[in-house]
């Protein structure tokens, strides 16, 4: 998967008829079953995944950039790649 292949953001999370449509402003991206706590909880995450993956970007760019090296930098190339599809 190219990371440029998921829908455009930004999403939002808006409640439905028993579940959570998470939608762009042209077309829906998935749907969270529920209106429980869990499910709202969910719903927050997975449409705050398009701004998540900016900064992850743009994290590992300045890391990459600066030389920098360590636990917190392993884990945002990890994630990054983990949202590629490379792993």
């Amino acid at each position: 998967m190219n990371i440029t292949d998921y829908t455009s953001g930004p999403w939002k999370a808006k409640d439905q008829w028993g579940y959570i449509k998470i939608h762009s402003k042209d077309e829906g991206v998935c749907a969270v079953h529920g209106l429980g706590v869990n499910s709202q909880a969910n719903a927050r995450l997975i449409s705050s995944a398009p701004d998540l993956l900016q900064v992850v970007e743009d994290y590992v760019l300045l890391c990459d950039l600066h030389d920098y090296v360590g636990a917190v930098p392993d884990a945002a190339r990890a994630a990054l790649r983990k949202a590629k599809g490379e792993v």
